[in-house]
C-alpha cells in the first residue's frame, strides 16, 4: 500500500508535534511536582559570639558553613531588638542583589531596583515579591548558632 506524499507529511508533522507536546508536558510536570527539598535536615553552624552583637541594632556578618564537603558563605544581618535576635539573609528576594542597611531610616535597601524591607525583613516598597529569608537562631555556649537546611 502506497501513501501519497501529502498524507505522509501530514502524519509526520502530527507525530513531531505530538513528541514536542509530550516534552512540554513532562517539563511542566517536573516543575509543578515538589522535589522533596523541603524535607532536608536542619544543621546548626556558628555565626559570631553573643558578646559581639549589639543589644539593639543591626550587625552585618558572614555565615560560613560546609555543605556536601564544599565551603559555602552567606552574608547575613543580625538584628537585635527588645532582647530578641533575628538573622536575616542579605540577599534581595527580587533578583538576588545584596541589600544594605540604612541606620537612619531603619530599613534594608536593595541598590539594584530600590526594593525596601523593614527591620524585620518584610518588604515594604519596590519590586521584591517576598521578605528577606530569616534563619532559625539558637544560642549555645555563648555563640549564635544559625540553622541551615542541608
Amino acid at each position: 500500500m502506497e501513501y501519497p506524499r501529502r498524507e505522509f507529511v501530514t502524519k509526520a508533522l502530527y507525530g513531531l508535534f505530538g513528541l514536542l507536546g509530550l516534552g512540554f508536558l513532562f517539563a511542566g510536570i517536573r516543575v509543578l511536582v515538589p522535589s522533596g527539598r523541603q524535607d532536608r535536615e536542619l544543621a546548626w553552624f556558628p555565626l559570631v559570639p553573643v558578646d559581639e552583637v549589639p543589644r539593639s541594632g543591626v550587625k552585618k556578618s558572614e555565615l560560613v558553613y560546609n555543605l556536601s564537603g564544599k565551603e559555602r558563605k552567606a552574608r547575613v544581618f543580625i538584628v537585635s531588638s527588645s532582647g530578641k535576635l533575628t538573622v536575616l539573609s542579605a540577599v534581595c528576594s527580587h533578583l538576588g542583589c545584596l541589600v544594605n542597611y540604612r541606620k537612619e531610616s531603619k530599613e534594608f535597601v536593595c541598590p539594584c531596583h530600590g526594593g525596601k524591607y523593614d527591620i524585620s525583613g518584610r518588604n515594604i516598597d519596590g519590586p521584591p515579591p517576598d521578605p528577606l529569608t530569616s534563619y532559625p537562631v539558637e544560642i549555645k555556649n555563648g555563640m549564635i548558632m544559625v540553622g541551615v537546611k542541608v
